[in-house]
């Protein structure tokens, strides 16, 4: 028994020194609105949503909520790969509409370290989808075609939307994203992208997606990186040139259009992976939301998972209790609704890019 109050004892102190170790910073009083995108940049992503096919099986049964594998279909997909999307669906088991919250999980894709923060969404009423990563398996091939890939996850997760809304249990009014390193790249995009999105949160994410390729010493990342190099016979600066060119949609491009009041950034200050000066770019590209930054590095983030997945709950809570009509994405106009489509060859606006 004193052993046990000893380790509870370590445990709690632990915690409470990481906690007073993280920094934490306001909205600026003086934040403006975000500019809404330009209809020929939204244009670039209209699809046609279409009927879904599911695939559910029960794989845990817990006091308030259940556990399923879940898999549909791909619907339209201009790559032509057929692959179904796949996700873990955290179900309450309450007969009220849940709140929505979607995971993003990291570059290789493992999905435990997504876990702890489902089950601590689940245990607060909230439905949960973890959403397996599409890109973990071709990063060599993203990084000869960024642009393509960029889309193709954005309209992936746009399409576990899709069947959100096709499930009455779940409130599509309210609906959170949150993800971390590659997931987090990912949430940014979806939460500027679509306007179901109605807050988001993105830990350890930068801006300039070309340098933060270039200048990860992620070991896959360095491993695809060095591959796009020799197949294309490019040097650190020409491969610079490449993705620089071949990016449309970069982080510092879509930054400056989600609405700052919706999101909450963590950052790591000895970051390496995402080099903590790209992760300071984005900030201050978005308007300085608000942020919690870590004394630590990458990988030794995870040293946090307990106290983030808390205060990142408790942001969602409040966002999502509070009575407006808008979330992260900003736009007044939708293109797709008049049937307008873009090429992604097409003309794009230079005041995007500069």
């Amino acid at each position: 028994m004193l052993q046990m109050c000893a380790k509870v004892t370590f445990l709690v102190t632990t915690a409470s020194l990481l906690c007073a170790c993280a920094t934490v910073k306001s909205l600026p009083e003086d934040y403006g609105k975000p500019l809404p995108f330009p209809s020929e940049y939204l244009a670039r992503f209209c699809y046609q949503p279409s009927a879904i096919q599911e695939e559910l099986t029960l794989i845990k049964k817990k006091t308030s909520y259940n556990v399923y594998e879940a898999s549909i279909d791909v619907g339209p997909d201009e790559s032509g790969d057929e692959s179904p999307i796949t996700f873990e669906y955290y179900e309450q088991t309450a007969d009220v509409e849940s709140p929505v919250v979607l995971l993003l999980p990291i570059l290789n894709g493992l999905k435990h370290l997504m876990r702890p923060f489902a089950t601590h969404f689940a245990k607060n009423g909230y439905a949960v989808i973890i959403v397996d990563n599409v890109q973990r398996d071709t990063l060599l091939d993203d990084l000869k075609h960024p642009e393509s890939a960029i889309h193709k996850t954005v309209q992936h997760h746009r399409r576990v939307l899709d069947w959100a809304e096709s499930r009455p249990e779940l409130d599509t009014d309210r609906i959170g994203v949150f993800g971390a390193s590659l997931g987090a790249f990912n949430a940014l995009f979806l939460a500027a992208l679509d306007k179901r999105v109605k807050v988001a949160s993105t830990a350890l994410v930068g801006g300039s997606l070309p340098e933060v390729l270039v200048k990860s010493n992620e070991r896959r990342i360095e491993e695809a990186v060095a591959g796009v190099k020799a197949d294309l016979e490019l040097s650190d600066e020409q491969l610079m040139d490449f993705l620089t060119d071949e990016i449309v949609t970069d982080t510092l491009t879509v930054a400056p259009h989600i609405n700052a009041d919706r999101l909450l950034m963590v950052m790591a200050r000895f970051d390496k992976t995402i080099p903590y000066e790209n992760q300071l770019r984005l900030y201050g590209a978005m308007g300085q939301p608000r942020a919690i930054t870590l004394p630590t590095g990458h990988a030794s983030a995870a040293l946090y998972i307990f106290y983030l997945r808390s205060r990142v709950r408790k942001f969602f809570d409040r966002a999502l209790a509070e009575p407006v009509g808008y979330g992260t994405a900003v736009s007044t106009d939708d293109p797709c609704s008049r049937g307008y489509t873009m090429q992604q060859s097409d003309a794009f606006p230079t005041s995007l890019i500069n």
